[in-house]
């Protein structure tokens, strides 16, 4: 018996490592290809609505939109539209002090046609769109701040982020710089944990498994099976939003404003998905400092795997059950040292696997400080994964002051 559950585990953790090595390469395919789109001059750069969707963000928000606005791309083809999700606190107040400290700078002939300024604030390149509707909604309430930011939305570009993060100086144009074929409608772009001197063992963990999910989403990319991407960094086309009725049809999941909308494009349609692969794209977010802060972080991320095409379900299916077979040796094998060789082997493949993905992509955005947590998470992803991927569907989890179903 303990043969058959050891070459089982065994095959398992085969099927993990040559996804695993997939990804490896269409993460260095993705790298090349970045490497070899040429910049755009200004006058042929499209126009960018930058869209933040924010709720009781008073800390972050200001951080945010100041980053967003420093950036080097072109001002009169650059425009910010924040959407308020019903805060409870001062967030609408920071972003009206924004919008007041640069009205001054607005250029002639920029503001909005008057017909469009029914429920936006703002004329020039900061503007302000509240949703006190979303307290009458169940789920999807950042789906739908985002519908309507983009109904207000002037550029061909739609690129979002997160009311926590803080996007480096030439974000938007290394983003736009990959839709270099009208065929190209969705970029993901990288995203990284800003991990401070004093930051712990658990947050460095935290940091190099986020860090994980990102390099392997573009190596998913890179393969031409897209299946993750951050919604901290993200662009598509406006007129493909528009035309794919938004998020029409995956609006009954809470999460998956990102990765949702990706798979639904690449997989519906003829389009095409990139990753941009620039160190200068990487947005920067801050990790969450309990465990209960991030058991509802994973199992939220986790809820929309339900919702993936049939070909990803089978896929994920796969890695679950090599995470499920891997706890359980984990934990049999102190009383059954039979197990051990098998549990070792198993690790072994986990490892050289892995570390194809994770280090050149470390070296590349400049991650390789979380590195010598590898061994930790070496032991640990499998059982943390385990326990997301089975809670995530089942829904109870909390998101920014409300509880949610899915």
């Amino acid at each position: 018996m303990t043969t058959v559950w050891g070459l089982i585990l065994i095959a398992l953790a085969a099927y993990h490592g040559a996804w695993l090595l997939a990804w490896a390469v269409g993460l260095r395919r993705e790298a090349r290809r970045t490497d070899a789109t040429p910049r755009l001059a200004d006058a042929d750069l499209p126009t960018i609505t930058v869209v933040v969707p924010a709720r009781d963000e008073e800390d972050t928000i200001g951080p945010c939109v100041d980053s967003i606005l420093a950036t080097d791309y072109p001002r009169e083809k650059l425009e910010v539209i924040v959407v308020d999700d019903d805060s409870s606190d001062t967030t609408p107040a920071v972003v009206r002090q924004r919008m007041t400290a640069t009205a001054a700078l607005v250029p002639a002939g920029d503001e909005l046609p008057e017909a469009e300024w029914d429920e936006s604030e703002g004329g020039g390149r900061l503007r302000l769109v509240q949703i006190p509707e979303n307290r009458r909604r169940a789920r999807a309430h950042k789906k739908r701040a985002i519908e309507k930011a983009v109904a207000h939305a002037r550029g061909e570009l739609i690129l979002t982020t997160d009311a926590d993060c803080v996007v480096p100086r030439g974000w938007p144009r290394a983003l736009a710089a990959q839709f270099e074929g009208d065929e190209i409608a969705f970029v993901s772009g990288p995203v990284a944990y800003v991990v401070r001197p004093e930051d712990g063992l658990f947050v460095r963990f935290q940091a190099l498994d986020f860090f994980g999910v990102m390099a392997c989403g573009a190596g998913g990319i890179g393969i031409g099976q897209p299946h993750l991407a951050n919604g901290a960094n993200v662009g598509y086309r406006r007129e493909t939003f528009e035309a794919l009725g938004g998020f029409s049809g995956i609006d009954h999941v809470t999460s998956g404003d990102d990765e949702l909308l990706m798979q639904k494009i690449a997989y519906t349609t003829p389009l095409d998905i990139r990753f941009c692969a620039d160190p200068s794209a990487t947005v920067l977010t801050t990790p969450v400092y309990t465990a209960s802060e991030f058991l509802h972080q994973r199992k939220r991320w986790a809820s929309k795997s339900l919702n993936y095409p049939l070909r990803l379900k089978v896929m994920l299916g796969g890695l679950v059950a090599f995470y499920f077979a891997l706890t359980a040796t984990l934990i049999a094998a102190p009383f059954v040292p039979a197990l051990w060789p098998w549990l070792l082997g198993a690790l072994a493949i986990k490892a050289a696997t892995e570390l194809p993905v994770l280090v050149p992509a470390a070296r590349r955005f400049g991650q390789t400080h979380l590195i010598p947590v590898f061994p930790l998470h070496l032991l640990l992803h499998g059982p943390q994964s385990l326990l997301v991927g089975v809670l995530g569907p089942l829904g109870g989890f909390q998101w920014k002051g409300r509880t949610l179903d899915q």
